[in-house]
């Protein structure tokens, strides 16, 4: 029978105060989970919505923002900017447009990247990341979970002697941000897991482990 902490043996005979603790930390792996993505949800809509509905207030109403509203706002105007995009994706002026828009001094520097990696996310072919490896970072004595990425450019890679490749360290639990690093081949380890269980174990700490990844020994 598999051990469960929560549940009391029947010949376990728990004071008062020793039961009160066991349903409190019953609760809390119960309703824990649940309450915390619920309000991170909530305060993901609440930044959506109050993106637009700050502004769609109407004298009939007094002027206050309708919760929700924002929120649909900001869904059809999505929706309306994909389907233009997808009439005029061919025509010379939007191309000219875009142009344009990646060679902005300062702007460009985000514009740029931030459509490099949304093409590359929402096209669904998830080039961004090819393979899990793991490298020794920050030191000699540690090892972080990193991606290989696009090969380095020429005009790096050439001033450095061997075979390099093109490293994402992540950060945990915010996988987006991270160090990129050149590095040589043969200091990369490839590791058998895909790079959504890679980003499972980055984003959860390593508190989280897939299921289909097998975990290794417990320290004595």
């Amino acid at each position: 029978m598999t051990e469960n902490p929560l549940l009391m043996e029947p010949e376990e005979r728990l004071g008062f105060w020793a039961r009160m603790r066991a349903y409190l930390l019953g609760g809390l792996l119960v309703l824990g989970p649940t309450v915390l993505s619920v309000w991170i949800l909530w305060q993901l809509f609440l930044w959506i919505d109050g993106l637009l509905g700050r502004y769609l207030k109407f004298s009939w109403l007094e002027y206050k923002q309708i919760p929700g509203l924002g929120l649909i706002a900001m869904i059809i105007l999505l929706i309306v900017s994909g389907w233009m995009a997808s009439l005029f994706a061919g025509f010379t002026l939007v191309r000219a447009w875009d142009r344009a828009l990646a060679r902005l001094p300062l702007f460009r520097m985000i514009y740029n990247p931030a459509k490099q990696i949304g093409e590359a996310f929402l096209s669904g072919k998830r080039t961004v990341f090819h393979r899990v490896v793991l490298v020794q970072w920050p030191h000699d004595n540690a090892w972080a979970i990193a991606f290989i990425t696009a090969p380095p450019p020429r005009t790096l890679a050439g001033k450095l002697e061997g075979d390099m490749v093109g490293v994402f360290v992540p950060s945990t639990p915010n996988p987006t941000a991270g160090h990129y690093h050149l590095m040589k081949r043969e200091r990369v380890i490839p590791v058998d897991m895909t790079v959504e269980q890679g980003l499972q174990l980055i984003v959860s700490g390593g508190v989280v482990r897939p299921e289909d990844v097998e975990a290794a020994p417990r320290l004595p």
